[in-house]
């Protein structure tokens, strides 16, 4: 199994596909199953990385609570792209697993291409309540174990939603509840949960962030609806997506929708200054069309270019150079050989634009 040593224990983690780095952090008691339907569909396009956060499912937990804090999370992650050799890459989460993404942007902003932040707020408001409840799944962990646990988690609003999509969305959750010890859940609980910053308090860093951002909420997700729309008007030229219908699990309740909005967001950084030409982009700002050539410079139908005249190959900058939207490394090249038939999109995983909701960000750079 792939482990990574940070510091003083093993990560564990699952790598698929390849292409630019994509890191992936689940969210609490969620581990690396959490991921699947990520790890298959955006591995077509990019090298997927999911790993177990420290005393979560295969990685290691440690007995002691001082192993356990956000700003450790933080480094962990730094530490297993150290020992991927990865030097920059795009980087996501969901719920705890955005904070982390968020916080790890806000400390390495050098080393993040991209920053997705999914379903991240849950304690930024109501904190002393949100601290209590927290608590009170710690002591269900210490005192009554892992069943008792997974009963309590599952009626939590923050499963609750996916969980009453029917039974098998219960057996799965149950699944990914279950794969952890209970001691490293209830230290993650009182020494990360309990004690992480609000996301209202990173505002300064937020302002000053010029990593490209993606937010993605769910339309029921109550406890991260509000933080969202503060980050949405905090970070500069943030994309801000809502999935109606859905709550805090996003990736899980709507994975298409979900997939279809990462794809895009990662898509056009990929386009980069040679995206083509259209009337949105994600970052918020249409395509300019290219001006037609002038008359003189087009050649009349049919006449052959002159003997005398080295012709001159398209490049990324060259009126005329076409885009292939199927290769984001540039202009097509003819020379190139056609992707192989398995890493091409599947026509069935970009979701219908009635889907998502796109929320306008302000523009404060």
């Amino acid at each position: 199994m792939p482990r990574a040593r940070v510091g003083e224990i093993d990560l564990y983690y699952e790598m698929m596909g390849t292409g630019p780095p994509l890191v992936l952090v689940h969210g609490f008691a969620c581990g690396i199953r959490s991921w699947a339907p990520q790890l298959r569909a955006l591995s077509r396009s990019h090298r997927v990385i999911a790993y177990d956060v420290r005393g979560h499912g295969l990685s290691e937990a440690p007995r002691e609570a001082s192993a356990y804090s956000q700003s450790i999370c933080v480094a962990d992650l730094h530490a297993l792209l150290g020992h991927l050799r990865i030097r920059r890459a795009a980087v996501g989460g969901l719920s705890m697993g955005g904070n982390i993404a968020l916080n790890f942007a806000l400390a390495h902003p050098r080393m993040v291409t991209a920053l997705i932040v999914a379903d991240t707020g849950s304690g930024s408001d109501g904190t002393a309540d949100w601290v209590g409840a927290v608590h009170g799944l710690a002591e269900t962990l210490e005192q009554r174990g892992m069943e008792a646990f997974a009963d309590a988690a599952s009626a939590l609003a923050l499963f609750g939603h996916y969980v009453s999509q029917g039974p098998e969305a219960e057996r799965f959750i149950r699944s990914c509840l279950m794969t952890h010890r209970a001691h490293g859940l209830a230290h993650t609980v009182r020494e990360v949960l309990a004690k992480r910053p609000t996301i209202y308090s990173l505002e300064a860093g937020l302002r000053a962030l010029r990593v490209p951002t993606l937010l993605i909420v769910g339309e029921h997700d109550d406890p991260c609806r509000k933080v969202h729309d503060f980050m949405a008007r905090t970070i500069p030229r943030a994309k801000h997506v809502i999935i109606p219908g859905v709550g805090h699990l996003t990736n899980l309740e709507a994975p298409a929708a979900f997939n279809a909005a990462v794809r895009r967001f990662l898509d056009h950084l990929s386009w980069g200054p040679r995206r083509p030409p259209g009337p949105q982009t994600l970052g918020g700002r249409g395509g300019t069309p290219r001006p037609p050539r002038p008359p003189d410079a087009r050649r009349p139908r049919g006449h052959p270019a002159s003997a005398s005249t080295p012709r001159r190959s398209a490049g990324p900058g060259t009126p005329g150079a076409r885009l292939d939207p199927q290769t984001l490394g540039g202009p097509r090249d003819t020379r190139r050989p056609p992707r192989p038939p398995d890493a091409r999109r599947s026509p069935a995983l970009p979701a219908p634009a009635s889907m998502i909701r796109h929320v306008p960000s302000a523009d404060n750079s």
